[in-house]
């Protein structure tokens, strides 16, 4: 978006370096403003636009960081479930090994196949209880941030509210005083 009123040159990263210090200039202003208890602050235009883009933020990151924790722990799962399988196949490579030593041939048919029906039942039960663990702990999770989104969106809108209600008692303030002009200056 070219002006020509505009001259000066702007690229994508002067752009987010100075976004970046509006934000943290911003918060900082937050931090001494809510330290001040009791004062009545004015608002400015600037003032609530950054509110607003704060709490978005705020809202991006929390996803963000959900999406990559998710990952994360269903990496964790994985990589365990692996280590779990291997040691149970180290278990029966074992057993096997010691049976070959005694020269049971035909009882370690039977016995390997119990041995393999009973790991695969066990690893069946242990993989269900893990599904339904990582589905309880995805649903609390979701409920969370679906509580902490609705947390800020009545805050948002408290704001919003808050902004509007100063705005007409700034209007009203203003109409008083230029009608207390306007009689001053009519009866000159």
């Amino acid at each position: 978006m070219a002006s020509d009123k505009f001259t000066r040159i702007v690229d994508a990263k002067k752009v987010q370096h100075r976004f970046g210090l509006l934000v943290d200039e911003h918060r900082k202003f937050d931090m001494a403003s809510s330290r001040l208890s009791g004062v009545d602050e004015e608002e400015t235009e600037k003032h609530m636009v950054l509110d607003d883009i704060l709490s978005q933020l705020e809202d991006v990151k929390l996803l963000a960081t959900a999406k990559q924790s998710a990952t994360s722990e269903d990496k964790n799962t994985v990589e365990q479930d692996g280590v779990y399988v291997r040691e149970m196949a180290m278990q029966t490579l074992k057993r096997r090994a010691e049976a070959s030593k005694v020269g049971e041939v035909s009882k370690k048919k039977a016995a390997s196949e119990g041995r393999r029906n009973s790991l695969l039942s066990t690893l069946e039960k242990e993989g269900e209880r893990e599904l339904a663990l990582r589905d309880k702990e995805l649903e609390f999770k979701r409920f969370k941030f679906e509580s902490d989104l609705k947390q800020r969106e009545y805050e948002r809108e408290e704001r919003k509210a808050e902004r509007e209600h100063q705005l007409a008692l700034a209007r009203i303030e203003s109409d008083k005083i230029s009608t207390l002009l306007n009689a001053v200056l009519e009866s000159r």
